[in-house]
């Protein structure tokens, strides 16, 4: 397959260029939920009036593109160029879990990097920038081909920008409320939006106050459903801290599952039971340079070094850390090598200055192996390393030899992440034990208890069962719905937040097992596998069956029936299901309503169960009607 745009080649089934990420192939019209950014350069038109039109010109190019540099760095796409103004989404063509906050960040950064180009620039440049979260309709316009987003979100978003003062950024209420536990705002109150009935509430962002990736916890809960797996854990523990064997304990499973807070309770066992010293580092998905980052955070922790130590205290702090793990004096040569390879690993520069880079990095790993060996050898280590999904190559890499040096010491090193990390990395075998354990939903029981913690109450009947079926047994899932009830939202709607996540697992399926994951929405919460083939077969897919066994080993659906019985499908999460539904448009979904209602129609002719046929066509032709009212 080759790019259109730029005449690289891409791999079969790609959706973009690996080299541009042009699209490779059409995409449908969709509905999402995305971040538009809009941003205005001030300052340029009075400019104009003093200079030369190149000159205006090539300044507009120099700061669009390091603008351009900054929407991208965050996972955002630039939509257009209007005169000095630029617009970029965030969610689309491709959504993250967290596309209000990247926009927010990406927006902040934006700030900076206009500030920091004015002298150059030889003029008083500002940028003022509006955000805003809401759905749209993406596709392409007929008449000119070219994709975009369409929707009052876009609307508002323009009309926040020119609310905005030269510095600042502004965001509507839905970004405030996707990103507050992040991002510190003043509020500027209700506005009147020209060309809008309804008054917009806005926020001005002031800066970020926790790192990419962090999801703040809304409430301090008791750990629920989890015994079995929190019980093979401290076995584990226990066995590798009094028969010094390290131990690898990978918790692996899907967003809001819940790896986090056992890795949480696990690491209390061992400080209070064991004595064992915990150190922790996350890894982030995006916006640090320094690709050792988890390990800089466990080592800033072990060395004490705060976020208000300068570079001097930094190095002071470290070398003092070395010498009392080695058991030499601050200023033996030892201690001053294994000090500079740690402050190389925390990404401190001047560190290694002088050393060949490739020679500095295997110095650094040595030195991290040489500390943490002597740090153990003293007491017990328990190293939680979470999200290691995002985590750079040369991290695992350092893991695998981290499990092998130390393979003989009291030492855990506990790690969660998402399945997806299963396609880059999976542990060595060696010498030292590991288990691996793949959390799955919480049962209805556990779920049910872990709500009514939540509530501080039992809730009524209706209620709970409506959150227990659309959180599909995630706590976090659970968590975000019942926020919902006490920010007065209905229940029924979807937070952004868990939109996100869900349509960031959507955007990762192949394009022929999105579209079966949507056949199988439209067909319902479950129904008959064959209903979902005879829907694939419309849009001249006839390859169903398999790829709803790989949307079920992707954790996607649950398959059941077999010899002797009809086979059929279940969405593991009623979220899931509606994302998937939802992103379709309202055209689309009358369209395959009406397949599968000529499918039940058709099937009526040929079976003696009339009435379970004649309900499912006329749900299906009704839907079909009222859509296309």
């Amino acid at each position: 397959m080759t790019c259109s745009s730029c005449a690289a080649a891409a791999p079969d089934g790609a959706r973009f260029c690996p080299s541009c990420g042009h699209p490779l192939q059409a995409r449908a019209d969709e509905r999402r939920v995305v971040t538009v950014l809009f941003a205005d350069l001030v300052g340029f038109t009075t400019l104009s009036e003093a200079r030369d039109p190149e000159q205006v010109k090539n300044l507009v190019d120099r700061c669009f593109s390091a603008l351009v540099v900054d929407i991208e760095a965050f996972g955002g796409q630039v939509d257009k160029f209007v005169g000095d103004a630029i617009v970029a989404l965030f969610g689309a063509p491709v959504a993250h879990e967290d596309d209000a906050e990247r926009a927010v960040r990406a927006a902040l950064q934006m700030q900076q990097t206009v500030a920091g180009m004015a002298d150059q620039l030889g003029a008083p440049v500002r940028l003022r920038i509006g955000v805003n979260t809401g759905e749209v309709l993406v596709g392409a316009l007929r008449a000119g081909g070219e994709s975009t987003v369409m929707g009052d979100v876009v609307n508002v978003a323009s009309r926040l920008e020119t609310r905005a003062a030269p510095g600042e950024v502004v965001v509507g209420g839905a970004t405030h409320a996707a990103t507050r536990g992040v991002v510190e705002y003043e509020p500027v109150g209700e506005v009147q939006v020209k060309g809008r009935e309804e008054s917009v509430e806005v926020w001005r962002a002031i800066g970020t106050v926790a790192p990419p990736g962090h999801r703040p916890r809304r409430s301090a809960t008791p750990l629920v459903g989890r015994d079995g797996e929190l019980g093979v854990l401290c076995n584990g523990l226990s066995l590798a801290l009094t028969r010094r064997r390290t131990h690898l304990m990978l918790l692996l499973g899907e967003a809001g599952i819940g790896k986090t807070r056992l890795s949480e309770e696990l690491a209390v066992v061992a400080a209070e039971k064991h004595c064992a010293r915990v150190l922790e580092g996350r890894c982030l998905p995006y916006g640090e340079a320094n690709v050792w980052w988890p390990v800089a955070e466990a080592l800033r922790q072990a060395s004490d070094i705060t976020p208000d130590d300068d570079a001097a205290a930094s190095a002071a702090k470290s070398q003092a850390a070395v010498a009392d793990a080695l058991g030499l004096a601050e200023d033996e040569p030892e201690v001053t090598r294994v000090a500079a390879g740690l402050r190389y690993l925390m990404g401190d520069a001047a560190a290694m200055a002088d050393v060949d880079p490739t020679r500095a990095r295997e110095e650094a790993v040595r030195s991290l192996q040489a500390y943490l060996e002597a740090a153990v050898s003293k007491r017990p280590l328990v190293l939680v390393l979470s999200e290691l999904h995002w985590a750079d190559t040369l991290v695992l890499e350092l893991i695998d030899n981290l499990l092998d040096s130390m393979r003989a010491l009291p030492f855990v090193l506990v790690a969660t992440a998402r399945p997806e990390l299963e396609e880059r990395w999976s542990p060595a075998v060696g010498r030292f034990n590991q288990t691996v354990l793949h959390l799955d939903p919480l049962p209805e029981e556990a779920a049910r208890e872990l709500l009514t913690t939540l509530l501080g109450s039992e809730p009524p009947p209706a209620l709970r069962d409506l959150l227990l079926e659309r959180s599909g047994g995630n706590p976090f899932f659970l968590e975000e719905l019942v926020a919902l009830l006490g920010d007065d939202v209905r229940p029924s709607e979807l937070p952004a937040t868990l939109r996100g996540l869900v349509s960031a697992r959507l955007d990762a399926l192949s394009p022929r097992e999105r579209a079966v994951l949507e056949d199988a929405a439209v067909v319902g919460r479950g129904g008959r596998r064959e209903t979902v083939a005879a829907l694939a077969e419309s849009r001249g897919d006839a390859g169903a069956d398999e790829l709803l066994e790989q949307l079920a080993a992707k954790e996607f659906l649950s398959l059941d029936g077999g010899a002797g019985s009809q086979p059929t499908f279940e969405f593991r999460s009623e979220l899931v299901r509606e994302v998937a539904y939802e992103t379709l448009t309202k055209a689309e979904r009358a369209r395959r309503h009406a397949a599968v209602g000529d499918r039940f129609e058709a099937r009526l002719k040929q079976v003696d169960r009339e009435d379970e046929y004649l309900e499912h066509l006329a749900h299906h032709y009704g839907m079909a009607a009222e859509l296309v009212c």
